[in-house]
């Protein structure tokens, strides 16, 4: 059987199984490519190469097919432009090793990787990150082991040209191997395959150096997603992951115009250079700068009756959003006609948080909060907005953000808060 109805054949039987896995799999057009190695995701193009996937067992290519569905899923190939593709690759594989946790392709999980259980089911970003980190020690002689002591940022050090004369020669020796007709050859072959699909040195920088920002893909591919969550037709996603994915239909907000509106009071002066960021005027040919934020931040939420529980989703993902921004601890309370349960402090992003009241709403209650604990740079008070305006606070110190819901209840509520702090709103997916 030809490799197209191979994977057709799957694809198929996805349409009852794995709705996700179909819907954002038939976004893309699919099509063989001789000129690379193993497949890949770019450009609303998933491309493969048949002697890759003809070596592979059918259980391998089901999970292998899996494995850029998950990818995709995730938006790995429609995130920011990453300026090393191999490490982009590695980052990427861990995230879904960690989401779908396949046997038998090769690929670590975080735990694996790093050695450590501090990272497990974190995102595509901060393993991006940490893996340039310990690529930068292992070449300063520091954390070597097994798992990661081949990384190295010099790309020069193997070129792709190298990389291709290699591979060829590999792919030679295995065309030899299947010539003689010997099974054990064929499982050999078969092995030799998904090593090649999980080493990045081999197939890493040509998977992954075409990915970059396309926000058409990534509103295609949560259209998909939110199809799925209205209809609760997950297949064998099981609920964490369901949740990990919901986060990822981040609702479109500035962040820095918001942590800007709060001035110098929340931005710090201080200002680094970073390899993790590209310049603005010269790309990744120099390296960027970044600010680090050394602010106390409230976040208050409103859990009144009339606040949806959609608009509280997009309340605790903006939350955990600002993480990524610099921001190291956020203090978290709700309210509505009274402040509900004890404040929270977080220093990372958390999957869930008990929500209290759904009554009515009373501004002045986070107004006194404040009045009361004037330790806190500024408060950012999510709401929709349909409450009596609260007296100005004494506390004069603590810049206030209200943050609407939606756009229509931000032109119908901003006219009197407007007039206690500066104010915003989610844009609608």
């Amino acid at each position: 059987m030809l490799a197209k109805e191979r994977i057709t054949k799957i694809v198929e039987k996805w349409y009852l199984l794995e709705p996700l896995y179909f819907a954002v799999w038939t976004l893309h057009q699919v099509e063989p490519a001789t000129h690379i190695k193993t497949i890949k995701v770019q450009n609303g193009h998933i491309e493969y190469n048949p002697v890759f996937l003809d070596a592979l067992s059918t259980k391998d290519l089901e999970s292998v097919l899996s494995f850029e569905a998950m990818r995709i899923i995730l938006k790995h190939p429609y995130s920011r432009k990453k300026e090393l593709a191999e490490i982009a690759y590695i980052a990427s594989n861990i995230t879904v090793q960690e989401y779908i946790q396949t046997t038998g392709l090769g690929f670590l999980s975080a735990r694996e990787f790093f050695n450590s259980d501090v990272y497990d089911r974190k995102h595509f970003e901060l393993y991006y990150d940490k893996i340039i980190e310990l690529a930068q020690n292992t070449g300063q002689g520091e954390d070597k082991n097994e798992n990661h002591s081949h990384l190295n940022l010099d790309k020069s050090e193997e070129s792709s040209e190298d990389r291709n004369e290699e591979s060829s020669e590999d792919r030679n020796e295995k065309s030899s191997e299947d010539r003689n007709g010997n099974s054990s050859n064929q499982e050999s072959n078969n092995n030799s395959s998904l090593e090649n699909y999980s080493n990045e040195k081999c197939s890493g920088y040509e998977n992954a150096c075409d990915w970059g920002r396309s926000e058409y893909q990534e509103q295609m591919i949560n259209d998909k997603i939110k199809e799925v969550e209205i209809a609760n037709t997950w297949g064998s996603i099981t609920a964490n992951i369901q949740e990990k994915i919901l986060a990822t239909l981040k609702p479109k907000i500035n962040y820095k115009t918001i942590l800007k509106s709060f001035r110098a009071s929340i931005l710090s002066n201080s200002r680094r250079l970073t390899r993790m960021k590209p310049s603005r005027r010269y790309g990744f040919l120099y390296m960027g700068s970044r600010r680090d934020f050394t602010t106390k931040l409230l976040f208050a939420v409103d859990v009144s009756g009339s606040v949806s529980h959609a608009a509280l989703k997009n309340a605790f993902s903006i939350l955990n959003r600002f993480f990524k921004y610099g921001i190291e601890e956020i203090s978290v309370i709700c309210f509505d006609s009274e402040i509900k349960g004890k404040l929270l402090t977080l220093k990372k992003a958390k999957k869930e948080i008990n929500i209290l009241g759904r009554g009515g709403t009373n501004f002045g209650a986070v107004i006194d909060f404040i009045d009361k604990d004037r330790t806190f740079d500024g408060v950012l008070i999510f709401t929709d907005g349909y409450a009596p305006c609260p007296l100005p606070p004494k506390n004069k110190k603590t810049k206030i953000l209200w943050l609407f819901d939606t756009e229509s209840n931000y032109k119908s509520c901003k006219s009197g808060l407007s007039k206690i702090g500066k104010v915003a709103f989610v844009k609608e997916n």
